[in-house]
């Protein structure tokens, strides 16, 4: 099951069945058994909210996550491994925002964006953390490039 939430600016902007279809991909390559997600796309004022509460950090970002099975890990793609029936993965919250700027940066669409953010989201729910070494970071890169490779999103490193 993946649930999708928006706020008032993200109705546009989006084409939710594709984004479902792109989470499905990501989820499937990431986790042994089937594995569902919530992903609420909101504005800058309510990511920095959630990023100050949870984090600490009184800015905006661009993605938050929140892995519901951080200790349980160990499969070749994922650092997180299943057993159960069906759960959900996690939640990601994504700043429309952050997508915008980001995507301009990049010299890339705003799609291209925020599926690149969702895999990054996507690898942290399976238990990757760029943070905790360099190694890990280049591996978690890899791990994005290649799942963003299986939605066809080619070459945008």
């Amino acid at each position: 099951m993946i649930e999708i939430r928006c706020g008032a600016n993200w109705e546009s902007l989006i084409n939710q069945n594709q984004l479902e279809e792109v989470l499905k991909v990501f989820l499937k390559n990431l986790f042994i058994n089937e594995r569902g997600l919530s992903l609420y796309l909101t504005d800058d004022k309510e990511i920095q909210k959630l990023n100050l509460k949870f984090r600490g950090i009184d800015s905006p970002t661009d993605i938050l996550s929140w892995s519901y099975a951080d200790d349980e890990r160990d499969s070749d793609l994922s650092q997180a491994q299943y057993t159960n029936e069906m759960e959900l993965a996690g939640d990601l919250v994504v700043s429309e925002e952050r997508v915008k700027e980001q995507a301009a940066e990049n010299g890339w669409d705003f799609d291209t964006e925020l599926i690149r953010l969702l895999a990054h989201g996507c690898a942290h729910l399976a238990g990757w953390d760029h943070e905790r070494s360099a190694e890990e970071a280049r591996e978690m890169l890899e791990l994005e490039i290649y799942l963003l490779k299986e939605v066809d999103q080619l070459n945008i490193y």
